[in-house]
C-alpha cells in the first residue's frame, strides 16, 4: 500500500525526530510503501531579519560567521513562545521555491541552508542522506493534487501536531487538503485540557473524513470523542514505543561523539526554554547529591548554551548521539516526553520536571501527567519539597503494562491500515 506519512519534520527536538522514524520503520517492516511528505510549515515563517542570518551563514565561510557573532549580539527569538490564541497556519505555496527545485544546484544551496552548524547537519544526514525516510516537500498547490492522486492512505503520526499551541493550528497536519482518500491518525496528541473553542468547528470538519483516529493521551480520547459525537477514538502509545530496545541500541550505534564518555554520567535534556532554569538547576544539583555522581552532560534543545549542574554542553548532539547518551547514562534529568519514553525503553533511573506550570497558557503537561499516570510513576515527578522522585521505577511491575500497550497499539495500527 502507498501510505503519505504526516507528521513534524526531524529537527534539534530529537523526540520530535524519532516518533517519525519510529513510525516509519514500522509501517515499512510491514510492507508498506511511506513516503514522509511536508511542507516546512511546522514552525512559523522567518522574519526579514532571520533570512538574513541565515543567509549570511550559507554564503560566508563559517569561521568568518564566527567572528561576526563576536562582534553582534543578536537576540533570538523563541519560535515555540505561546499566546492566549493560537496562531493559524496557511498550507504553503512557493512558486518561486518549486521553480529552484529543479535546479541542479538547489540540493546544493539547501544542504548550505540547513548546515548552520554541526548538530544540524547531523540531522539534515539523518533525515535526507541516512535512507532513513523517502521525503518529498510539497511547494504549491499542485503538489498537493498530485501526492493526493498517488496515495492509497494517508497517516498522521504522533507528536503534537494537533496542539494549536504548538506551533499554531496547521491545515497539513489534519489533512485539509485531502479529499477523496482514506485518513487514519496514529498517535496524534493534542497535549491540552481542552481545545480552543474557536478552533473547534474547523477541527471538527478536518477530522470527521478520519475513518480511524488513534490518540496519545486519555484525555485526547475523551475531547475529541465528545468533539466528533464518536465512541471509537483509542489511545495508542507514543511510536517510539514500538521498536524494542535492541532495535534502539543499534540505531544508537551509528553514533558519533566527539570526546570520552565518563564511566558514569548524569545526562540532562531539557526543551523548555530559560524560564525555569532555576527550577531545573536545583533540580540537577540535588541529582548529584543523591547520586554521588559528578559528570553532567547537558544537551541543550534547539541550540541553546545553558549547562546545569556545572557540567559540559553537548551543543553537536543529532539523533544517533542523543539516544546513545540516554542509552550509557546512570541517571537522566528531563522535561522531555521523549526523553522519559526512552528511560522507561532502556530501564534507567530519572527525574522528570514539568517545563509548564499547570496554569499557564499552553501548557502542555497533560501528556506527562497521562504517561506517568498509566505506569504509576507520578512519583517521579520532581519537587524539591518532597524527596518521592528519589524512589526507583519497579520495573519488574512497569514493563509489562508496557509491553502489553505496545501490543493493543499494534494490533490496532495493523487494523487501522487493513480495515476499509
Amino acid at each position: 500500500m502507498k501510505i503519505k506519512l504526516v507528521t513534524f519534520l526531524p529537527q534539534t527536538n530529537f523526540g520530535t525526530s524519532l516518533q517519525g522514524y519510529a513510525l516509519n520503520l514500522v509501517l515499512k517492516k510491514m510492507g508498506h510503501d511511506v513516503e514522509f511528505i511536508y511542507n516546512r510549515r511546522e514552525s512559523r515563517p522567518l522574519s526579514f531579519k532571520s533570512y538574513l542570518k541565515r543567509l549570511t551563514k550559507m554564503l560566508l565561510p563559517e569561521y568568518f560567521v564566527e567572528l561576526l557573532k563576536e562582534k553582534v549580539k543578536t537576540t533570538k527569538v523563541n519560535q515555540t513562545s505561546v499566546t492566549s490564541v493560537p496562531s493559524v497556519i496557511q498550507l504553503s505555496n512557493h512558486r518561486i521555491l518549486k521553480v529552484l527545485s529543479k535546479l541542479p544546484c538547489y540540493r546544493f544551496f539547501a544542504r548550505r541552508w540547513y548546515y548552520d552548524n554541526l548538530q544540524k547537519r547531523k540531522v539534515y544526514k539523518f533525515t535526507f542522506e541516512d535512507g532513513n525516510f523517502n521525503m518529498k516537500r510539497l511547494f504549491v498547490t499542485s503538489d498537493y493534487k498530485a501526492v493526493t492522486k498517488d496515495a492509497d492512505l494517508f497517516i498522521t503520526g504522533s507528536d503534537q501536531i494537533w496542539n494549536p499551541f504548538c506551533f499554531g493550528y496547521n491545515p497539513m497536519m489534519f489533512l485539509e487538503f485531502v479529499m477523496d482518500k482514506r485518513c487514519v491518525a496514529y498517535s496524534s496528541s493534542i497535549s491540552q485540557p481542552s481545545l480552543p473553542k474557536s478552533l473547534e468547528p474547523r477541527i471538527k470538519s478536518a477530522l470527521e473524513k478520519f475513518s480511524h483516529i488513534a490518540v496519545r493521551e486519555q484525555q485526547s480520547v475523551e475531547i475529541l470523542n465528545n468533539l466528533l459525537g464518536r465512541h471509537d477514538v483509542r489511545l495508542v502509545v507514543d511510536p517510539t514505543f514500538l521498536l524494542t530496545p535492541a532495535e534502539w541500541a543499534s540505531f544508537s550505534n551509528k553514533a558519533e561523539i566527539e570526546f570520552d564518555l565518563p564511566q558514569k554520567y548524569i545526562f540532562c535534556y531539557f526543551v523548555g526554554g530559560g524560564k525555569r532554569s532555576e527550577l531545573y538547576e536545583r533540580m540537577v544539583q540535588d541529582v548529584k547529591e543523591f547520586t554521588g555522581i559528578t559528570d553532567v552532560i547537558n544537551l541543550e534543545c534547539y541550540g541553546r548554551s545553558i549547562v546545569y549542574g556545572g557540567g559540559m554542553n553537548y551543543k553537536d548532539a543529532g539523533p544517533y548521539e542523543w539516544v546513545y547518551l540516554l542509552k550509557n547514562a546512570s541517571y537522566i534529568c528531563m522535561d522531555s516526553f521523549h526523553a522519559t519514553v526512552f528511560a522507561l525503553k532502556f530501564k534507567k533511573e530519572f527525574v522528570h520536571v514539568m517545563k509548564n506550570t499547570d496554569d499557564e497558557v499552553g501548557s502542555q503537561n497533560t501528556r506527562m501527567y497521562d504517561l506517568l499516570t498509566r505506569y504509576d510513576l507520578l512519583y517521579k515527578i520532581y519537587d524539591e519539597n518532597n524527596m518521592d522522585w528519589q524512589r526507583t521505577v519497579d520495573n519488574h511491575r512497569v514493563t509489562p503494562l508496557i509491553e502489553e500497550e505496545i501490543r493493543d497499539s499494534m494490533e490496532y495500527l495493523i487494523s487501522e491500515l487493513d480495515n476499509n
